[in-house]
């Protein structure tokens, strides 16, 4: 790293060790690409005329998640075997007759994504009695 450089970076970082510390971190996790060599000594020779952002590191900067927010989407279908799994857990339940089936009347009029938030809630409810949280 050249002098004028160098003056740069420990001003902005501290020092030059936490400025390696702050690349190794930051390469590690994905966000950047950069060539650190480790000599004898222990010490890094830092050479960041080869660093750059990568893909990952720009979606994580963006305020919207860039492209990896559009791209990882995944879509969760629900299934006719989904409601009928909502019904035998209503007729299992401890309400009586008439909300069972207020319950199952209700259940097969939702929309798409009311079932879904039905589902979401029923199944973070069973998780945290499964799992105690």
């Amino acid at each position: 790293m050249n002098h004028e450089r160098e003056g740069h970076y420990k001003s902005a970082f501290g020092s030059e060790d936490n400025l390696v510390a702050n690349l190794i971190y930051l390469r590690d996790h994905g966000l950047i690409d950069c060539h650190l060599e480790q000599v004898m000594s222990g010490a890094y020779i830092v050479m960041l005329g080869n660093t750059k952002i990568t893909n990952k590191g720009i979606d994580f900067i963006r305020d919207d998640g860039g492209l990896s927010a559009i791209l990882n989407v995944q879509t969760i279908k629900f299934h006719r075997e989904a409601i009928v799994v909502l019904e035998d857990l209503i007729a299992m339940s401890n309400m009586n007759d008439e909300q069972k089936e207020k319950a199952k009347s209700t259940l097969g009029e939702l929309s798409t994504e009311a079932l879904k938030t039905v589902v979401q809630t029923a199944t973070t409810a069973g998780l945290s009695v499964l799992f105690g949280k």
